[in-house]
């Protein structure tokens, strides 16, 4: 019998190869790093017959993967039947690949990549029994690939409709390396699912005497499933008017009254109507302070919504009537409304008087509920008594004979030239009246104080310069500016003859913690000079020592984004000489806020940074005032680089492209403005903080706020 080798070729049986095909089955998962390599079982070296490997390749959340063959060298054959490597991702089908780069047949990759939209790529790798061709051995190697992570994009396009799984945004994505997150519109609130949005208006409170609210993004149609409170809540004594806008649309059933979105009014928990439809419920007077409005919508609808203009008007009280003929209602008015009052004096020669005590003045004011808070007194004869002496000045008596009597005149004068006489509108004449109080004649008994002759300077400055690159103040343009030496250099400004005003941040800066030194210390250390425009000659002319430092409550060292209460007094241990070159500055009177609005005009002196360096010479700037809602405006735009809180205690100035600004060694120094009516100069504010030198509003302490601080710790008869 003779031998015979039979060859089965694999070509023509198909059946036959799969029956006979047996190996090595590999799987292994591909741990979660950022890079890595995938080398056919054996390589560089030939691949074994036989074989399937399998690969998992998992990247961290938030990648793609992106796959390359180095190498690639697998026995070609159509269609890729017998020796391939096959790549899945996402559940799809990336390709079946096979042979050479010269072969004719097979399916070679090349240098394509390969790219997944998930973080896993699944990778196969098959040969079969034999690799041999035509009777000789080919020696194919594998393979050599490199994978490596690669950042999604869950934000893009695309993104949705190829990871159908993860879900998107409801109002904007932001994608970063390896994630994203979502975000709202204004007056939206994220949900816990990290992705939709909702309106957040279930507790809306308001307390002004007057004001707007609306529905959710009117005029536009309102979003859906809102339960929507806003309250208002005034003071007493005050009743809410509604006024609705147009255009009013709520969605509405033609059948059954408000059936899916109403609009509900209740005032102090009485319920005054529900409101749909397009009909405005027009003006609503509500006869309360305290007022309710509930807006519920359900899933569906494009109505417009509403908007409210809400007032307040005030309670009215009766007239007041006399109890007798000696007794007369000052300044009587045609109608008194809540927290109005009314001043009760006496005829020739009478005193007020309740029951047996005697008044020195009555005061009647209305209440809430319409009444008036105290009964009408009765009047009997009284006498005024000596009159208050002034300090710094003295008075004498304008009539004969010169006694305490009711419609007795003294006359007040002050020790001039340095001291002037400081009055009320009232004057410097004071009378006798009915009250039994000596009274100018707007009816007050403050008396004048003598102060030293303040914002009135012998060589006032008429020039706009700068203190970033101006020219220096000449003598006199500045006569109350303070060079202050206690953390670093500072500024200040002279007020009466013994007080300097300064910002609090000039004592205790800005991110230095609780400092332990005390204000004794500081104040013993304290360097503070004033009279000359030139640092060298202030030195020469010696240091005004300190006795006691005063550092407004409000001022918190600790935190470095909020400023408020950013003023603070220092009281020299002896009063200074007046002159051409030491006069002090002018505070704001209580009633005039016009220095504020926007455009108005002031300057500031400092003996500052200029040009990085520090200056050795008196600076000047004229800015003008700049409305809240522009500085708001501008340091909105800032907040992504520095939160810096803006009180109702400050106000800004500057300008935003012209190079005028004050800087580093101005803190402390004063904003100064020229009073028209009386032609003094004032100061309105402190140079307090700013985001850089003249790159920007700087921004000011409002000296206006803290008046009565000042005078309480000063005293208002040294100013």
């Amino acid at each position: 019998m003779s031998s015979f080798t039979c060859h089965v070729h694999r070509h023509t049986l198909p059946l036959l190869w799969a029956f006979l095909f047996f190996g090595v089955i590999n799987s292994s998962t591909v741990p979660g790093k950022f890079f890595g390599e995938i080398r056919s079982p054996g390589y560089p070296k030939p691949y074994p017959n036989n074989n399937i490997s399998v690969w998992d390749i998992r990247v961290p959340k938030g990648y793609v993967v992106k796959l390359t063959f180095m190498y690639f060298d697998l026995e070609p054959s159509e269609s890729c039947f017998y020796d391939y490597v096959k790549i899945k991702a996402d559940k799809r089908n990336l390709g079946r690949y096979c042979g050479r780069l010269e072969s004719p047949t097979g399916n070679h990759p090349g240098r394509k990549e390969f790219v997944s939209k998930g973080n896993r790529m699944h990778l196969a790798f098959h040969s079969d029994f034999s690799n041999e061709e035509n009777g000789t051995v080919i020696p194919y190697r594998g393979f050599l690939a490199y994978y490596r992570a690669v950042d999604l994009d869950e934000c893009g396009p695309n993104y949705a409709a190829e990871i159908e799984e993860r879900p998107r945004c409801q109002h904007f994505c932001h994608n970063y390396v390896g994630g994203y997150f979502c975000s709202c519109r204004a007056g939206y609130q994220l949900q816990s699912d990290q992705h939709s949005c909702k309106v957040e208006c279930s507790s809306q409170l308001f307390t002004e005497a007057a004001g707007y609210l609306s529905s959710p993004e009117y005029p536009q149609p309102y979003p859906e499933d809102l339960q929507c409170n806003y309250s208002i809540r005034l003071q007493k004594g005050l009743s809410v008017i509604l006024k609705f806008l147009d255009p009013f649309e709520i969605d509405d059933h033609q059948q059954v009254r408000c059936p899916y979105d109403q609009l509900k009014i209740q005032a102090r928990e009485r319920e005054i109507g529900e409101f749909c439809g397009k009909e405005s419920p027009g003006i609503i007077e509500t006869n309360s302070n305290e007022v309710d409005i509930l807006f519920l919508t359900d899933e569906s609808g494009f109505s417009r919504g509403w908007k409210i203009h809400y007032t307040s008007e005030k309670i009215r009280c009766p007239q007041p009537v006399p109890q007798d003929q000696f007794t007369i209602i000052r300044d009587l008015q045609p109608v008194y409304q809540f927290q109005d009052y009314f001043i009760v004096s006496c005829k020739t020669g009478y005193n007020l008087v309740e029951g047996h005590r005697k008044l020195l003045s009555f005061t009647a004011v209305c209440q809430a509920d319409g009444t008036w808070h105290q009964s009408m007194p009765h009047c009997e004869i009284v006498n005024c008594g000596d009159p208050t002496p002034l300090s710094n000045g003295a008075f004498s008596y304008v009539n004969e004979p010169a006694d305490n009597t009711y419609q007795s005149v003294i006359t007040y004068r002050c020790n001039e030239p340095y001291y002037h006489i400081v009055t009320r509108t009232g004057g410097d004449t004071f009378t006798c009246s009915p009250e039994g109080t000596w009274v100018d004649r707007d009816g007050q008994m403050k008396i004048p104080a003598c102060l030293p002759v303040c914002g009135k300077p012998v060589n006032p400055v008429t020039e706009v310069q700068r203190i970033l690159g101006g020219k220096s103040a000449k003598t006199g343009n500045f006569p109350w500016q303070a060079l202050t030496g206690i953390h670093g250099r500072g500024g200040g400004a002279l007020l009466g003859d013994r007080w300097i005003l300064t910002a609090a941040h000039t004592i205790f800066p800005k991110g230095a913690g609780g400092s332990n030194v005390s204000l004794e210390q500081l104040a013993e250390e304290a360097n503070i000079f004033l009279g000359h425009e030139k640092v060298e000659m202030l030195h020469k002319m010696g240091n005004h020592p300190v006795r006691r430092i005063f550092i407004h409550p409000d001022y918190n060292p600790s935190d470095e984004y909020n400023f408020n209460g950013d003023i603070a007094l220092l009281e020299l241990k002896h009063p200074v000489t007046l002159g051409p070159t030491v006069l002090p500055i002018c505070l704001p009177d209580t009633t005039n806020t016009t220095f504020y609005v926007h455009g108005h005009m002031g300057y500031v002196s400092g003996f500052g940074v200029e040009k990085n360096f520090i200056s050795n010479h008196l600076k000047y700037v004229s800015l003008p005032a700049v409305a809240r809602e522009e500085c708001q405006r501008w340091l909105d735009s800032k907040k992504g680089h520095v939160p810096m809180v803006f009180s109702e205690n400050m106000f800004c100035a500057g300008f935003l492209r012209d190079k005028r600004d004050t800087c580093q060694g101005d803190s402390g120094s004063v904003y100064t403005v020229l009073d028209a009516g009386s032609g003094r100069w004032v100061a309105t504010g402190i140079v307090s903080w700013g985001i850089g030198c003249a790159e920007g509003y700087g921004f000011y302490t409002k000296i206006l706020n803290y008046l009565d601080w000042i005078k309480g710790i000063a005293g208002e008869d040294r100013l």
